[in-house]
């Protein structure tokens, strides 16, 4: 992104402005950048136009007798004095200020439109792939609970305590699962969809939360596969009343007695 020093370096090169050392460096850093030569180009498009708009200006009076007295030295009758204007100078140089101004305006106005669309640009990018997130979240949710709804069809979740999991990761917000769990015959199944893999040194560790218990339960480790799935069969290491809630944490490889609680990936009831 150009800056307002660059954007104004930018307007004096095009207008002859920049002393020797300046122009140097200006042209090396423009031969590095693709949006500040676009700059440059505008900005001389713009020059030319307004230079070719400009009035034709007579020049001052005085001026034209000096420069005729010093071409032709013969001598001659002593002329009266014409007034100098006070306005003679803005008569001259007037014009090409105002071009110089329009051109710096014309340069920041492109500049202030090139950074808006970049801006829309990327919003309308970050917009999309939220949708998409948004889409993918719901496809996942739909088919854990069609695979629930597919299991009470089959009358297998008569007794079975049912557990819907969502994520606590900013970095895996996809990321779910649902926990069947037969209090009648202490164990269960657990499915998880697009949770992250892990390196070779750590584990995911699932939980039972029984209020009878002052530390939650473990019911074993696991990894998920390339996608982040995993569909496994547990059972907790106490004999269980009531499991009220289930979690995941990540611990070291093998698992811990306690969860840490700092590293909780999934919870739910």
């Amino acid at each position: 992104m150009i800056d307002e020093r660059m954007e104004e370096q930018a307007s004096l090169y095009v207008l002859g402005a920049l002393t020797p050392g300046e122009q140097q460096a200006f042209e090396a850093t423009l031969s590095q950048s693709a949006e500040l030569q676009q700059l440059v180009s505008a900005l001389r498009v713009t020059r030319d136009a307004l230079a070719g708009n400009l009035p034709e200006v007579e020049p001052p009076f005085a001026l034209k007798q000096r420069i005729l007295a010093q071409i032709s030295p013969a001598p001659q009758l002593a002329a009266k004095p014409t007034p100098k204007s006070p306005f003679s100078f803005l008569n001259l140089w007037l014009p090409w200020a105002l071009a110089v101004g329009l051109a710096v305006v014309c340069g920041i106005l492109w500049s202030n439109q090139f950074k808006l669309e970049k801006q829309l640009s990327q919003q309308a990018t970050r917009l999309q792939a939220m949708n998409q997130m948004a889409d993918d979240l719901r496809s996942t949710t739909n088919n854990l609970h069609q695979l629930v709804v597919s299991l009470r069809e089959t009358n297998q979740l008569v007794n079975l305590r049912i557990a819907m999991l969502s994520s606590l990761l900013a970095d895996a917000p996809k990321a779910i699962a649902v926990s069947l769990w037969d209090n009648e015959q202490q164990k269960g199944v657990f499915v998880v969809q697009n949770l992250k893999p892990l390196p070779t040194d750590k584990d995911y560790q699932l939980w039972v939360l029984d209020p009878k218990y002052p530390t939650p339960v473990s019911a074993g480790v696991f990894q998920v596969d390339e996608q982040g799935n995993v569909r496994i069969q547990f059972k907790a290491d106490k004999r269980v009343g009531s499991a009220d809630k289930f979690a995941v944490t990540m611990e070291p490889k093998g698992g811990l007695p306690t969860p840490t609680m700092k590293d909780l990936v999934l919870i739910g009831s």
